[in-house]
C-alpha cells in the first residue's frame, strides 16, 4: 500500500463513528449520516487508514456513482493508489477476475459483483468487508413478492459470511411489503436488519453531543402557490373521479367480503391495486385518473390532454374547451422566472423533459443563462463544472438524474417544481444543494398543494435537525 496518508483531520462526529465501527469489527453495521457529512471520507478513513490491513469490496448504486467514488479514494487523500480496482462494465469480462486478485479494495456495481459471484464466489475468498454505499436503495418501495431489489438478494445471500456495513443518508423511509395478498407498511430500516441480520445501527441522533450541528447546512423550506383558476377547476373534477373511482372499488370489496384487505386505509387501495378482487375496467380507470392529475400538475398541457380523449373522459371534459382555456405555457414557469431572477445561482427539478425545455426557454428568453442536465446529458460532470465555475450561468434546470450523486452547494435556491409522495426521495432531492432556500411549488386550492404540505411536514418530522419552514412572502 502506498505510503501517503491524509492530511485531514476528521471531525469530531467522523471520530465517533469510527471509533465505533472500529470497536465492533466484524459486526454488521448501518449507518445514517445525513447528506454532506462526509460519508466518502469515513469509506476512505475505513479501508486507508483504520483497516489498512483488510481487503474491501465497495458497493455503489451506479456507474456514475463509481467513477466519483474511485476518483474520491484516488484523490486528495491518497493512500490508495495501488491497491484500488474497478468492477464495472467498463471493465471487460475476461479481465475482471485478475482486477479482484491484484487488489485489496474493490469498488464495484452490484449486477456486475452479483454476475462474478455466482459464476465463481472463490474469487471473493480474499475478501473480509462488503461497504455498501446508499444501503436504503436495496428496499423496493412496493409491488413485488420480493422486498429487495435485484440482485440485492443475491449478494446478500452469497456475501452472508463477510462483514457488511451498509452507509445512508436516511433510514427514515417506509415502504410496502406483501405477503401473500395481504400488505404490510413497514420501515425500511426493520427490512434492512432482517437481510443484514445482527446489525449495530449509528443513527443521526447518536450523533448529538458531538460536533456535528456545526456541520449540519440548515435547509429552509417554503410552499409558493401558484393561482391557475382554469387548471383548478380541472384538477377539482379530477379529484372527485378519483374519490368517485376509489369509493366504486371499496364496495365491491365490501360485497365480496373483502375489505380487510385494505383496512379502512385509502392509501393501501393504491398500493394493493393489482392484486384486489375487483373489476380491471375499475383499476385502469382509478390508475389512469391518478397519473393524469399527476400529468396536469406537471407537464405541459400539450402533453397531457392526449390522456383526456377516452370515452370515460369525455362525458365530464370538453377537450377542444381545455385547449383554449389552459395555458401552452404551465403558470409555474412564471413562477420560476421570479425566483431565477432574484437570485445569483438556482436549481430548478422537474420530473418531465418536455418541461425542462419549456422552463429553459422561457428562462434563456428572459435574458438568463441556463444550463441543462437530464438523462441524455452525456458529460454532467462537464455541466456541473460550468454551473459551479462560470458566474454567468445563472440556472440549472434538471430532470430527475443525480438526486444521490450531485452536489451542488453553489445554488442559493433550488426550485422543486413538482413533488412525489416517497419523503426520503423528496429530502434527498432539498439536499442537493446542501442547504440553502428551498422552494415547493403547487398550484393553489388543489389536492396538489394539500400533498405538498403533507409532504413538508414528513420532512420536517423525519428530519428534524437540518430543515425548517420558512413562511410565504408576496415576492421574491
Amino acid at each position: 500500500m502506498s505510503k501517503t496518508r491524509s492530511r485531514y483531520t476528521p471531525r469530531g462526529y467522523q471520530t465517533y463513528i469510527l471509533d465505533r465501527i472500529s470497536e465492533a469489527k466484524g459486526t454488521n453495521l448501518l449507518l445514517e449520516l445525513d447528506c454532506g457529512l462526509g460519508k466518502r471520507f469515513v469509506t476512505h478513513q475505513l479501508v486507508a487508514e483504520r483497516f489498512g490491513n483488510l481487503n474491501f469490496i465497495i458497493l455503489v448504486h451506479s456507474s456514475s456513482s463509481l467513477a466519483e467514488t474511485l476518483d474520491y479514494l484516488r484523490g486528495e487523500y491518497g493512500g490508495l493508489e495501488e491497491d484500488l480496482g474497478e468492477l464495472s462494465s467498463r471493465v471487460p469480462s475476461p479481465r475482471r477476475p485478475a482486477v479482484l486478485r491484484e487488489s485489496r479494495v474493490v469498488v464495484s456495481t452490484p449486477q456486475v459483483l452479483a454476475n462474478l459471484a455466482q459464476k465463481d464466489m472463490s474469487l471473493f475468498e480474499a475478501f473480509d468487508a462488503v461497504l455498501i454505499n446508499e444501503v436504503d436503495t436495496l428496499v423496493r418501495r412496493s409491488g413485488t413478492r420480493t422486498s429487495l431489489v435485484f440482485p440485492w438478494a443475491a449478494i446478500l445471500n452469497l456475501f452472508a459470511d463477510k462483514w457488511l456495513i451498509g452507509m445512508s443518508g436516511t433510514l427514515r423511509d417506509d415502504h410496502a411489503v406483501f405477503t401473500k395478498e395481504q400488505l404490510e407498511i413497514r420501515e425500511e430500516l426493520n427490512t434492512l436488519k432482517e437481510h443484514i441480520p445482527n446489525a449495530e445501527v449509528i443513527s443521526m441522533e447518536d450523533l448529538y453531543g458531538t460536533d456535528v450541528e456545526e456541520y449540519l447546512e440548515p435547509t429552509f423550506l417554503k410552499v409558493v402557490t401558484v393561482t391557475d383558476v382554469k387548471l383548478r377547476a380541472t384538477s377539482l373534477v379530477l379529484d372527485e373521479l378519483v374519490r368517485n373511482t376509489r369509493s366504486e372499488i371499496i364496495t365491491q370489496l365490501a360485497e365480496d367480503d373483502n375489505l380487510d384487505l385494505i383496512d379502512g386505509d385509502a392509501r393501501r387501495v393504491h398500493l394493493l391495486l393489482e392484486r384486489l378482487p375487483v373489476d380491471e375496467e375499475l383499476k385502469g380507470r382509478y390508475s389512469g385518473l391518478l397519473m393524469l392529475r399527476k400529468y396536469v400538475y406537471a407537464m405541459p398541457q400539450k402533453q397531457f390532454l392526449k390522456m383526456f380523449r377516452t370515452d370515460y373522459l369525455k362525458r365530464y371534459f370538453d377537450v377542444g374547451q381545455l385547449r383554449k382555456s389552459l395555458p401552452s405555457i404551465p403558470s409555474k414557469t412564471t413562477r420560476v422566472l421570479e425566483i431565477a431572477l432574484s437570485y445569483n445561482k438556482t436549481v430548478v427539478l422537474t420530473s418531465y423533459l418536455e418541461m425542462v425545455k419549456i422552463i429553459s426557454d422561457v428562462l434563456t428568453k428572459a435574458g438568463l443563462q441556463v444550463l441543462i442536465i437530464t438523462g441524455q446529458t452525456r458529460d454532467k460532470g462537464e455541466v456541473l463544472r460550468e454551473f459551479r465555475e462560470n458566474e454567468e450561468a445563472r440556472v440549472l434546470v434538471m430532470s430527475p438524474v443525480g438526486e444521490r450523486d450531485l452536489d451542488i452547494p453553489q445554488a442559493e435556491a433550488l426550485v422543486v417544481c413538482d413533488t412525489i409522495n416517497t419523503t426520503k426521495t423528496m429530502y434527498q432531492k432539498m439536499k442537493r444543494t446542501r442547504g440553502g432556500l428551498v422552494v415547493l411549488l403547487a398550484y393553489d386550492g388543489t389536492s396538489e398543494e394539500r400533498k405538498v404540505r403533507r409532504l413538508m411536514q414528513r420532512v420536517l418530522e423525519r428530519y428534524p435537525w437540518s430543515t425548517a419552514v420558512l413562511e410565504p412572502e408576496a415576492s421574491f
